[in-house]
């Protein structure tokens, strides 16, 4: 009966040991945040990437109960902002916002400023469906029609891009893979604004662009639409097929939007992000707003994201290095 006893007794006795100890456990982990986060958007204020950063951070911040700045910090495709925060202190204050060039970048310099593993993934906010769009010089006003004159021109088809390695770029390298096009010539261009007039006016043949972008040209008649790389229509132009759609599930692509933070930022903050964005994700009004803009609200776990992005890496270094494009 005493051995009793004395069980019973020391039972809320180690209870409260336990107690204590997670106690001191979550005391010991800082509380996070208590004051401003920053953002750093690598890329110039006003474009999209910029703006849908915006409107998700502004729910997240809400969230937190703490203001979220978000930096603009131009330069070398990313690169300038992207350097910048994988030498940031990793606790929790300073983020950076990865687009695709991100993961292009890794397979397309020979060396890059920063270490990319100094960047560990967090949650990925938004993608953007892109569209398959050609000139009206062409002979084709469907996709089948584009294949079937694509096999056969002479001279060959040719395409524009922002330049070797840009999403575009690769997206259709892989359009010209999947569909068996054995030729096509590649037009570079500073920016997609060029490559856009050449296309109108039949200097280039075809191009792949977000459909914010391509969507009024493709309405006005400037231009015809292929079909879109995402997994469903879009609500811009629901009679134009999916990829899938048209039987090329592999084509499936996005112009993303993710968040990193400096590799060594503690998980409990990671994941905390990582809920916040996903949470706001789910908003009906960012819902909304980022439909304005061609684009989706995601949000998803530190380690989908992860998956994701070695994805996107695998990929991109794939095509660079059997197109052979010159390495920066």
């Amino acid at each position: 009966m005493r051995i009793r006893i004395a069980a019973a007794l020391l039972a809320p006795m180690a209870l409260a040991a336990g107690l204590g100890q997670h106690a001191d456990s979550a005391q010991a982990q800082p509380a996070w945040p208590t004051r401003a986060v920053t953002v750093v958007v690598p890329y110039p204020p006003g474009g999209n990437t910029d703006v849908m950063t915006r409107v998700v951070m502004e729910k997240v911040a809400d969230r937190l109960g703490q203001p979220i700045v978000v930096e603009n910090r131009p330069g070398a495709g990313g690169i300038v902002g992207s350097a910048h925060v994988s030498k940031a202190p990793a606790d929790g204050y300073t983020w950076l916002v990865a687009i695709p060039g991100f993961a292009l970048n890794q397979s397309l310099y020979k060396q890059l400023p920063f270490n990319p593993a100094d960047l560990q993934p967090a949650s990925l906010m938004t993608r953007t469906s892109l569209v398959l769009v050609t000139s009206n010089e062409l002979p084709a006003r469907d996709f089948g029609q584009l294949l079937a004159y694509g096999k056969k021109a002479a001279p060959p088809l040719n395409f524009g891009s922002s330049g070797s390695g840009s999403l575009a770029f690769i997206l259709s390298q892989r359009f010209l893979n999947a569909t068996g096009i054995d030729e096509a010539m590649h037009v570079p261009y500073k920016g997609s604004a060029d490559a856009v007039a050449d296309l109108i006016s039949g200097r280039i043949g075809f191009m792949f662009d977000a459909v914010s972008a391509m969507g009024p040209h493709i309405t006005s008649g400037k231009m015809n639409a292929m079909a879109v790389t995402g997994a469903n229509r879009s609500p811009a132009l629901p009679n134009t097929p999916t990829v899938k759609e048209l039987g090329y599930p592999t084509l499936e692509s996005y112009a993303w939007a993710g968040l990193l933070a400096p590799t060594g930022t503690p998980d409990a903050i990671i994941k905390r992000m990582a809920a916040e964005v996903s949470a706001a994700a789910r908003q009906q009004d960012v819902v909304a707003r980022l439909e304005s803009l061609s684009s989706e609200a995601v949000g998803s776990t530190p380690d989908e994201f992860a998956k994701f992005l070695a994805d996107e890496v695998a990929i991109g270094k794939d095509i660079i290095t059997r197109t052979g494009v010159p390495l920066l």
